[in-house]
């Protein structure tokens, strides 16, 4: 499918390219050339990476959860 077909395709769309513009800034909670110790003595940054990808997951589990809503999503179901 094209990203621009319908509303569903477009909203989904612009929000993980948001996502994936987030995570190219140099934040320091991303990116950092020093230590600097978070929880535990774990560096900042692996803290926030794994935040990140738990943010990641979610969002993509919500995106299958709405795709399969969806009747296009279903066309080639077979009907028993």
């Amino acid at each position: 499918m094209h990203p621009f077909t319908n509303k569903f395709e477009k909203k989904w769309f612009w929000f993980f390219m948001a996502l994936w513009g987030f995570i190219m800034l140099p934040l320091p909670c991303f990116y950092d050339t020093e230590y600097n110790p978070g929880f535990f003595g774990v560096p900042v940054f692996i803290w926030g990476w794994l935040v990140y990808g738990l943010l990641t997951i979610v969002c993509i589990a919500l995106w299958a959860s709405s795709c399969l809503k969806r009747p296009e999503y279903h066309e080639f179901d077979e009907e028993e």
